[in-house]
């Protein structure tokens, strides 16, 4: 058995941390185990070899994301729920976030950018396992019900997205980040001209498949934000899910009033964090990588107050970012046979990880983490008043 004393000094040194948010059972690779809390255990930790012993002591949160990947750990149980032990965790590795932000300005961003998109979403699509079957949104849907499918959030958010750029027939919309196309076929089949733009060859792709099958009037072009520049200007604009990718907010301002019309609109959706600029090292070195943070809306909103857009509306998303991060994360379970078979067990295991980590982010009453909707128009007299 593992040594007792072994054992002690690893409850000290958690216990150190603060009160234990949940309870467990650590399995030792020996095949003895010790329960840790006061509650009914929701989570079972199988600790395989030395290695993964190693990171768990640690209590380092990269270091143990990176055992279960490797297969050095094992998780069985609401891994949702248990995102919550997150808050006993340390996560420093400063070269990695120095890294990080030192890198676009040495190198400049539209350099970075397609590497540090493509790192996610040049995944061979393996992402399509676990979204809504119609749409195939990576944001999240809006649900009337908890019970609403991904399919039901998907269709009724777009809804809502279309709606509130006062979209007519054959005006044109940009959308930002088209990733696999859910707007851009939702707008088409209503008679709007849809620019997308990714730098994501595999979602380029996969949706110049979507156009050509359905014969819509749109596009989608390998084109970076910062440095697009389209022949005309937009009736509407659509960034579902790009704020956070884009953390430098005036520019993206400026940028917008290139490409929207007077008396447009645009809308967004993200997620949000009370702290300005804070990302799990998890996320940076397996996700997206660079500059990549949710939205901090103090800065946001000043750098919306200094352009001449005008906010029409904010919602409150964080309990649907929450069921959507949900529903992706109990498919990812359901294909896992699938998953596997198309890619590898890493890949499986690392998605794993960020929906759970995602839903229990959204769910946690601490609410430093949330979502919201956001709504802009740019006045009609714009031109008038440069």
């Amino acid at each position: 058995m593992i040594e007792n004393q072994f054992v002690t000094n690893f409850v000290s040194s958690l216990s150190k941390r603060g009160k234990l948010p949940i309870s467990f059972v650590l399995h030792w690779e020996d095949g003895s185990s010790t329960t840790m809390g006061e509650e009914k255990p929701i989570l079972d930790i199988y600790i395989k070899n030395p290695a993964g012993r190693k990171a768990f002591m640690s209590l380092d949160e990269l270091l143990i994301v990176e055992a279960y990947i490797k297969g050095d750990i094992d998780l069985e149980g609401n891994l949702i729920k248990a995102m919550s032990f997150q808050e006993l965790l340390s996560d420093q590795h400063i070269l990695l976030k120095i890294g990080r932000r030192l890198k676009p300005f040495l190198l400049g961003r539209e350099k970075c950018n397609p590497d540090w998109i493509s790192k996610h979403y040049d995944s061979n699509n393996i992402q399509l396992f676990a979204m809504d079957t119609d749409y195939n949104t990576y944001t999240p849907g809006i649900y009337d019900k908890d019970e609403d499918s991904l399919e039901v959030g998907a269709e009724r958010k777009l809804d809502f997205a279309f709606q509130s750029l006062n979209l007519k027939p054959n005006d044109s919309v940009l959308d930002i980040g088209s990733g696999w196309g859910g707007f851009l076929r939702f707008a088409a089949r209503r008679n709007i001209r849809v620019t997308g733009i990714t730098l994501s060859k595999h979602q380029k792709q996969y949706v110049e498949d979507l156009i050509e099958k359905n014969n819509f009037d749109a596009e989608v072009k390998y084109q970076d934000f910062f440095s697009f520049q389209p022949s005309q200007k937009y009736d509407g604009i659509v960034m579902m899910g790009v704020m956070e990718d884009l953390s430098d907010y005036p520019p993206v301002m400026e940028r917008l009033l290139n490409y929207l019309k007077p008396g447009g609109r645009v809308y967004l959706d993200f997620a949000s964090d009370k702290e300005s600029f804070v990302t799990h090292s998890f996320i940076t070195k397996y996700i997206w990588p660079g500059t990549f943070r949710m939205v901090y809306m103090p800065e946001f909103i000043d750098a919306v107050r200094e352009s001449p857009f005008e906010i029409q509306a904010i919602y409150n998303d964080r309990r649907n970012y929450y069921l959507w991060a949900k529903g992706m994360y109990e498919r990812w379970m359901e294909k896992k046979a699938d998953i596997i078979d198309k890619s590898n067990q890493q890949i499986w295991r690392t998605f794993r990880i960020l929906f759970a980590a995602t839903a229990g982010t959204m769910i946690q009453s601490s609410y430093y983490a949330t979502a919201y909707r956001v709504v802009l128009e740019l006045p009609e007299d714009h031109k008038s008043l440069q």
